[in-house]
């Protein structure tokens, strides 16, 4: 029987950044992704819990729920340095450790369990290594089980610094007693789906019949669902260094005021392109299909994909194709965010590439700038038209180069 461990680091950027000032320590904190007053927290404290506080609240109903909040504007390469110390101790255990994101992992320790005394006994050694190595005021909760979804579901159980098993003869009280919206892929919209079948529990997912199932979810979904529902999982933990190449790439970022003029909007959507580009050629790959969504002042959103005939990592051909996907685009209501996303991706080596003239000029000339860019700072050389515009670093979500 596999064993698997998945560890959740509790409140992650948050107790970093108490860890780092302990002024900080026992006080309600959030983190957020600027200095904007128009961003929203990226992490709360567990003191910042206590009030109502979580990810994606909204400064000013942060405020409101807690009038002494501290905000603490983000360092993402401080919380990738830890996220790299404690990947290096989890390593110690099993070559198989998966990312899950920054602050979150998949260890197989199936074959080496035995070595170290056992699962809990690594789950144990793995708590205290962080507390000594990296913090004591960084703290994880740990799930083990057979199988990647059952050990998410331990790890939520008892948090902060929890350690939960779950076994043969405790996976169906833990399961049958957990709400569905509970459950790691069952989000708001899928669990109201669930609701408008009948379905507001497990027990109730899974007796519904399959086939009913399937047709309002789709074969492999509504077998995903049911599959949950009796916590089976064949899906094998696939160690950081195998993963696959990136399906699709994207930048998206809020603004600090809600915007209407399209060429303010057009400026945006150059930088993000760009950011993109920057990312796809740093990992070797090409894309063909760019996309815009746009979300509003009253937090609607829109957005097209346009399929490109050749493929691509200049921004400024991103940008292009964007543009047309604005000009397709209503804007309704003023906008408040913006995001360019390229899909469809391929390595850069299994493309056909350009034999035009002006395309290996400008191949040589982003070439140089990232050789800049790489060596001092990924915006010291940038294009004329982005002159003035502030870029902030994204705090959240996991980039493929961060290790």
């Amino acid at each position: 029987m596999r064993q698997i461990l998945h560890i959740d680091m509790n409140s992650y950027f948050a107790t970093v950044e108490q860890q780092a000032n302990p002024k900080l320590r026992g006080k309600p904190i959030a983190v957020t992704g600027s200095t904007a007053k128009r961003t929203i927290i990226v992490a709360a404290s567990i003191e910042a819990k206590l009030f109502g506080v979580k990810t994606a609240t909204k400064i000013e109903d942060a405020m409101e729920l807690c009038p002494q909040l501290i905000l603490v504007n983000g360092e993402p390469r401080k919380y990738s340095w830890v996220t790299k110390k404690f990947i290096e101790i989890f390593e110690d255990y099993t070559d198989k450790v998966e990312i899950f994101s920054i602050d979150e992992a998949f260890l197989d320790v199936t074959e080496t369990a035995n070595i170290y005394g056992g699962a809990e006994a690594i789950a144990h050694t793995i708590k205290k290594r962080i507390r000594d190595e990296i913090g004591g005021y960084i703290s994880c909760s740990i799930g083990i089980a057979k199988n990647k979804f059952l050990a998410k579901t331990g790890s939520n159980l008892q948090k902060p610094d929890g350690l939960t098993i779950i076994t043969d003869e405790n996976v169906n009280a833990i399961l049958l007693g957990l709400p569905l919206q509970e459950f790691c892929g069952i989000g708001r919209r899928i669990f109201a789906r669930l609701g408008s079948l009948g379905i507001e529990n497990t027990q109730q997912l899974r007796d519904y019949p399959n086939v009913l199932l399937s047709k309002e979810f789709g074969i492999a979904s509504g077998e995903k669902l049911k599959r949950m529902a009796w916590g089976l999982d064949n899906s094998p933990v696939i160690s950081w260094h195998d993963r696959a190449d990136a399906k699709s790439y994207g930048h998206s970022r809020t603004l600090n005021k809600n915007v209407t003029d399209r060429e303010e909007i057009k400026k945006h959507i150059l930088l993000l392109s760009e950011k993109v580009a920057a990312r796809m050629r740093k990992d070797g790959c090409m894309g063909r299909e760019i996309g815009l969504w746009l979300r509003f002042g009253d937090f609607s959103g829109t957005g097209q994909r346009h399929r490109g005939g050749k493929w691509t990592h200049d921004g400024v051909e991103i940008y292009d194709a964007a543009v047309r996907v604005l000009d397709e685009l209503s804007l309704r209501a003023p906008v408040r965010a913006i995001g360019v996303y390229v899909s469809q991706v391929q390595r850069e080596s299994y493309t056909t590439a350009s034999l035009l003239p002006e395309d290996a000029v400008s191949d040589k000339i982003l070439s140089a700038m990232d050789m800049v860019n790489n060596r001092f700072g990924e915006t010291v050389v940038t294009r004329a038209r982005l002159a003035g515009t502030k870029i902030k670093e994204i705090v959240s979500g996991m980039g493929r180069d961060k290790f």
